[in-house]
């Protein structure tokens, strides 16, 4: 019987989603401990993204947060502050862990040991509500025109650079940065004027004919 080989949990190994709309999509990760690395199943929606292996089981939060933010044009720089500053989950007794903490300030070596117990007993939190989420990677802040235009009319970055006759990359460095100019911001309302229009001819044609 073959092996099963469980990947390593890295930005490019890690299966991440588009986030689904208008339900409460749970994300858990599900960790499984043995003596050599953690094991962790990623799941969304009920589905099974992967399970993966790691040596640090906040890396994997963090790394997979990253991604999700990317895949979804959010703000992957603010996801390490907004996940450092959640109530964090203790995989022991909360007392016990903060006691070895404690006794680690005795030891020469105590920073690698404090490292060691907060990577080995304490996590960032496993379980996710799709707002919670959402805030994590930067969706439910004010959105500028361009995330607010690609989420309304369900577009990927590269549809809307291209409808908009620009490069994808530049499109993304306006989003990210939040700093949009004039002309960029003229030419989506343009499109989306005429999105709107061509709604309102089908509306009047499908009235006409009824």
């Amino acid at each position: 019987m073959q092996a099963r080989v469980i990947p390593s949990a890295t930005k490019d190994t890690l299966i991440v989603p588009k986030l689904r709309k208008g339900i409460d999509s749970k994300l858990v990760f599900k960790r499984i401990h043995n003596p050599a690395f953690f094991e962790v199943e990623i799941i969304y929606a009920d589905k099974s993204l992967g399970t993966y292996q790691t040596t640090n089981f906040n890396e994997i939060i963090l790394i997979f947060f990253q991604k999700l933010s990317k895949i979804n044009n959010g703000a992957i720089e603010g996801v390490q502050e907004k996940l450092d500053n959640l109530e964090k989950k203790y995989h022991m007794d909360k007392k016990f862990i903060d006691q070895q903490l404690s006794n680690a300030e005795y030891f020469q070596n105590k920073e690698l040991l404090k490292e060691q117990i907060n990577q080995n007993y304490i996590s960032y939190p496993i379980e996710y509500t799709n707002e919670e989420v959402k805030n994590i990677i930067g969706l439910t802040e004010k959105q500028n025109i361009i995330k607010f235009t690609c989420d309304k009319y369900d577009l990927r970055l590269k549809d809307l650079a291209d409808a908009i006759g620009m490069k994808e990359t530049s499109l993304r460095a306006f989003a990210s940065n939040n700093k949009i100019s004039k002309q960029v911001e003229t030419a989506i309302e343009l499109y989306t004027e005429n999105i709107e229009l061509k709604k309102e001819i089908e509306i009047l044609k499908s009235n006409k004919n009824t």
